[in-house]
């Protein structure tokens, strides 16, 4: 009868260290998987019906840029983030790919003149999956709204690239992307 006991004593304490395996495996992988395939489907969806309006960059002479960018999506309200980040001219054909070299040092303004909020994105997600970038400071702007971006240190055979960020489930994802450069004349 002590060796069934001590038998059933170790098949409960086997069954219970396969349960607590199975539970780290199911909420270290298999949870933040899914959650991270749903926010991915919420900001593919976003991203298929929007669009982002940008102006032409306008820079003084002590290479200061500006240009006016609105994220537009009829069926979105609340809002977005915007990243820029000014680029060589002939890096245009990659837009979609290229990311920033650097720290940029921009700043975004609403239409009534105040500054937007900032807030730092840890990771930075493509709508495809593929981590983009990490430790960004971004502003957060209304979804609809025009607002000003205003760039140091750019020159006119520099495209600035604009960044259109949404979280979703948690992550971030860039969920639209276009570029701008100086006027022809």
């Amino acid at each position: 009868m002590g060796a069934l006991a001590v038998d059933d004593f170790l098949l409960v304490i086997a069954a219970l260290i396969l349960g607590i395996v199975v539970f780290a495996y199911v909420s270290e992988v298999l949870i933040p998987q899914e959650t991270f395939a749903i926010g991915q489907q919420q900001a593919s969806s976003i991203a298929s019906s929007s669009s982002i309006s940008v102006g032409p960059l306008l820079i003084n002479s002590s290479g200061v840029g500006s240009a006016v960018i609105e994220f537009y999506n009829p069926s979105l309200s609340g809002n977005v983030s915007i990243f820029v980040f000014p680029a060589p001219q002939y890096l245009e054909p990659t837009v979609g790919i290229i990311g920033p070299t650097s720290t940029p040092k921009f700043w975004v303004y609403l239409p009534n003149g105040t500054q937007a909020k900032t807030l730092m994105i840890n990771q930075l997600y493509d709508i495809s999956g593929h981590q983009m970038a990490d430790n960004l400071t971004v502003y957060t702007v209304p979804v609809n709204t025009p607002v000003t971006v205003v760039v140091n240190g750019t020159n006119s055979s520099e495209i600035l690239v604009v960044w259109a960020l949404y979280q979703a489930n948690g992550y971030w994802f860039r969920i639209g992307y276009a570029f701008t450069g100086v006027p022809t004349t």
